[in-house]
């Protein structure tokens, strides 16, 4: 890449600026942009790293406590088997269990930490959250729930009613395990299977892994007491007939 560094986005903006019939590429100095993108880079960098961050334990601890839903989920710990292991319960695991189950696979078990499907729609409940995408381009399986979107761009709330449709459809409420996190991940060679074991004592095998979610919520460090506290936030009423469980 020479003189516009190692970055493909340097030379992808070099080919850009080259190829657009809206600029002359002898009045723009290339290696002069290459250096202003390095120096606003830098800026942003810190020597602490990802040790600026505080993690949600000690007096931090209840920033991590879900606040929809403050109850536990009281249950047994669970010890079975299945095909098909589903990390994560918001689009990517509700997707995979959903198309799994259109290509006949029944065995599934799904993990969520919150208590509910709906990943990101689901924590997210800050007052006019809504997506920037068009409801019938963001919102997926709308054919195969019968739901249509009231607005173009649909509220949080809205999204997540659909995230629940698509599990009562797929019947994937059946072998949910809510309010729950996976501990460990192992292979067993032997069984040619993957252990799993999950913080509510769960123990089970499966074959395949449908979708993992991989996550570690953190606060920004700063100095000082704590002198703010966290509020839960409800949705606004969408006059919909939404399920309940």
């Amino acid at each position: 890449m020479g003189a516009y560094g190692t970055h493909p986005c340097f030379q992808i903006l070099k080919d850009e600026i080259l190829t657009s019939k809206d600029n002359d590429p002898a009045d723009i100095d290339l290696d002069a942009l290459a250096r202003k993108y390095k120096e606003e880079r830098e800026k942003r960098l810190r020597a602490d790293g990802v040790g600026q961050y505080q993690s949600l334990s000690g007096k931090f601890a209840d920033f991590d406590i879900d606040p929809n839903a403050p109850d536990i989920i009281e249950r047994d710990p669970v010890r079975r088997t299945c095909d098909v292991l589903v990390i994560g319960g918001g689009f990517g695991g509700l997707l995979t269990a959903a198309q799994l189950r259109k290509r006949g696979v029944e065995d599934i078990v799904i993990i969520e930490k919150g208590a509910e499907f709906g990943g990101t729609w689901y924590w997210n409940r800050y007052p006019g959250i809504r997506c920037d995408v068009e409801s019938y381009i963001y919102m997926p399986l709308l054919e195969d729930t019968g739901y249509v979107p009231t607005e173009k761009y649909a509220k949080g709330a809205e999204i997540f009613h659909q995230c629940r449709l698509i599990a009562e459809k797929f019947d994937l409420y059946r072998d949910a395990l809510f309010q729950t996190l996976v501990d460990e991940l192992a292979w067993n060679e032997g069984r040619q299977r993957w252990r799993v074991t999950t913080n509510r004592d769960d123990r089970g095998a499966f074959r395949g892994l449908g979708h993992r979610s991989l996550q570690q919520p953190q606060i920004a460090g700063y100095s000082g007491d704590r002198r703010f506290q966290r509020i839960q936030l409800p949705y606004e009423p969408l006059g919909l007939q939404c399920y309940r469980r």
